[in-house]
Order: C-alpha cells, then sequence, then structure tokens
C-alpha cells in the first residue's frame, strides 16, 4: 500500500443510510406525525458499526418481564 492512500481511519464518517445524515425520523406512531431521534444512528446522523437499533427496546421488555419479538426470540426446535 503506498503512503498516499487513505486508510479506514482517514475515511470521513459514513452518514447513516436509514435517516439520511438526518438523525431523525419522522413517527406517525399516535396518527399524528412528529420528530424523533434515529434508533439506528442514536441521533448522530453517522452510520455506527455493530450498533443494535433495538437493544434499548428489547432491554426494557426484559425488564419488564415481556418476551421480545423477532429474530432475537428463542425459536423452537423441530425434528
Amino acid at each position: 500500500m503506498s503512503t498516499d492512500e487513505e486508510t479506514p481511519e482517514d475515511l470521513e464518517p459514513v452518514p447513516c443510510t436509514v435517516c439520511r445524515g438526518t438523525g431523525t425520523l419522522i413517527s406517525n406512531l399516535g396518527g399524528s406525525p412528529f420528530e424523533v431521534p434515529c434508533a439506528w444512528c442514536d441521533g448522530t446522523g453517522t452510520f455506527l458499526p455493530d450498533h443494535d437499533a433495538q437493544a434499548q427496546r428489547r432491554a426494557a421488555a426484559e425488564a419488564a418481564g415481556e418476551t421480545p419479538a423477532g429474530p432475537t426470540a428463542p425459536v423452537a426446535e423441530t425434528d
């Protein structure tokens, strides 16, 4: 690698593709549109590698004694 090539540390931050770098999303939950922080970038507008957007909700559900839904819920094995 030549010395004039960019390394990953030298590159600009990658914008979040979910919110398009704005850090906010429009939610229609409750019937009226309003801005909410993007869960995928934590409102930074920058892509966060290895970030789990559902971790906070999953932790709250587990603390309340609820079973989390989706791919993280245990799946029954079949024979």
